[in-house]
């Protein structure tokens, strides 16, 4: 039978990790969380449910931070989960026959059952919303990136699509929703200006929030969500907008420290 580390990393989380750590306690071998610097109680609960704490205070990134936490990785298999996502008992199953049966180079690419104010999406492009989250240890690792960081995909890699979903609880009210939608959009700048070394135009952010919120509202039908549809397309839309205003106002700061 392979052997599974579970892998987690938080910042302030304790309204989630607790049952995101019982979530996965059936199928892992070890629960290791990466503690971003918390101030409440997250390290607490976690080690009080038998998980083990490894500290990285200092914030590179979302993906940096998973390169960290996998180094304490030890078993076979590595499982990744955020603090406001849960396993399901018919996921863990999969997951545990996946890990018994896959080759070293398959990727369990998993649906997510995306939650927001306690509503359950079923549009807006949040379902099947899948994301890559059970690959052996020994290979690969996450890439660079500050923010929406991804596997590394050797190019012998093979995706198997899970068929049953996880469950993620992604933003508990509207005010939580903006503000990590707020740090999300400066992340992406500075990491979109790092890589591209250029910035955009004065009217792309206008161009880009209208269409997302097209995308989000028309194309993958948000519509059918109601109110909530919406809302989420309309705070999508604010998201794309302060994206693209940040990664203008970077430019624009480092045209003004040249000279130019």
């Amino acid at each position: 039978m392979a052997s599974i580390s579970a892998l987690v990393i938080a910042r302030n989380e304790s309204a989630n990790i607790a049952e995101c750590i019982r979530s996965m306690q059936d199928i892992a071998d070890e629960i290791i969380v990466l503690d971003g610097g918390s101030t409440d109680n997250t390290v607490e609960i976690a080690e009080s449910l038998g998980a083990r704490v490894v500290h990285h205070h200092e914030w590179e990134g979302y993906g940096k931070q998973r390169q960290k936490l996998q180094k304490y990785a030890t078993k076979d298999w590595c499982v990744w989960l955020d603090a406001d996502e849960r396993l399901t008992p018919e996921l863990s199953g999969e997951i545990r026959t996946f890990t018994d049966n896959a080759k070293t180079n398959e990727i369990l690419n998993i649906s997510r059952a995306n939650h927001a104010f306690g509503i359950r999406i079923r549009h807006c492009g949040y379902f099947p919303d899948r994301v890559l989250r059970v690959h052996a240890r020994t290979y690969t690792t996450y890439n660079d990136s500050l923010v929406h960081e991804k596997l590394v995909l050797p190019a012998d890699s093979r995706i198997v699509n899970s068929k049953n979903s996880m469950l993620h609880y992604t933003y508990d009210t509207y005010l939580n929703m903006q503000m990590k939608q707020v740090k999300y959009a400066s992340e992406w700048a500075k990491n979109k200006y790092a890589k591209k070394g250029r910035g955009c135009s004065f009217i792309t952010p206008f161009i880009k929030g209208c269409f997302s919120f097209l995308r989000k509202y028309i194309f993958q039908l948000g519509i059918l969500d109601g109110k909530i549809g919406f809302l989420i397309s309309a705070s999508t839309s604010s998201y794309t907008f302060n994206k693209y205003l940040c990664l203008y106002q970077i430019a624009m700061e480092k045209k003004h420290e040249s000279g130019k």
